[in-house]
């Protein structure tokens, strides 16, 4: 099918429909609100299932998922991951710079899947309005799109943010994928530690492998 691009206005008017503002910075607001230290009565889980999405979450091989983190809602869903050993209170030096926080949110259904066209959404992102969408500060000024490209059916964008920091320890620089599964939009990103970061060769290829397991454990 021929992909026809859609004017910047039109696509900006399907994000908020779709929820899709849920992903870019409210939940990871939220987030910062509740905190992510260690409950031993929340252990780290290896994956969630979330009951009203019904979308299966899971991270790469290392990764597991902060149950204090999840919400889901007829509004969207949120989850946090994050390595399984530091999520459990256990330090391990080796994985210094080896490491990232996972983040995935997902929009309620979309009346009309064929609305959720990755070129326009590219360029979406690349206008003034879309990096006010990413933006933590709600400020494009704070936004630099370091790269965005539509491959195949998602949009991946390599995002630099200046505005101040939702989560400690959060490095300024993420990569973010957007795509459907199972009639949902979702937004997975993958975001250093300011302390010790991955280069952003690692963090491309560990948002690739935890795209690949999202759509591994929910197939279409």
């Amino acid at each position: 099918m021929v992909s026809v691009m859609r004017p910047v206005g039109t696509v900006a008017k399907m994000v908020m429909g779709a929820g899709l503002m849920l992903g870019l910075a409210g939940c990871e607001m939220d987030m910062a609100a509740t905190g992510t230290s260690v409950d031993p009565a929340h252990r780290p889980v290896r994956a969630v299932t979330l009951p009203i999405s019904g979308v299966s979450v899971a991270g790469p091989s290392g990764y597991c998922v902060d149950p204090v983190s999840v919400r889901d809602n007829a509004k969207g869903s949120f989850a946090l991951l994050g390595n399984c050993n530091g999520l459990s209170g256990r330090n391990n030096p080796a994985l210094k710079g080896k490491t990232a926080l996972l983040t995935l949110s997902v929009a309620p259904s979309m009346e009309d899947t064929e609305q959720f066209d990755p070129p326009s959404y590219e360029a979406y992102f690349a206008s003034e309005t879309g990096r006010r969408a990413l933006s933590r500060s709600g400020s494009a000024k704070t936004v630099g799109l370091i790269e965005s490209e539509a491959r195949g059916d998602m949009v991946l964008l390599h995002v630099r943010d200046s505005a101040p920091m939702t989560l400690r320890g959060q490095g300024r620089e993420y990569w973010r994928a957007l795509f459907l599964l199972d009639g949902r939009l979702v937004t997975a990103t993958a975001t250093p530690f300011a302390e010790a970061p991955m280069s952003a060769v690692q963090l491309r290829a560990l948002l690739d492998r935890f795209v690949t397991e999202l759509k591994r454990r929910n197939p279409a």
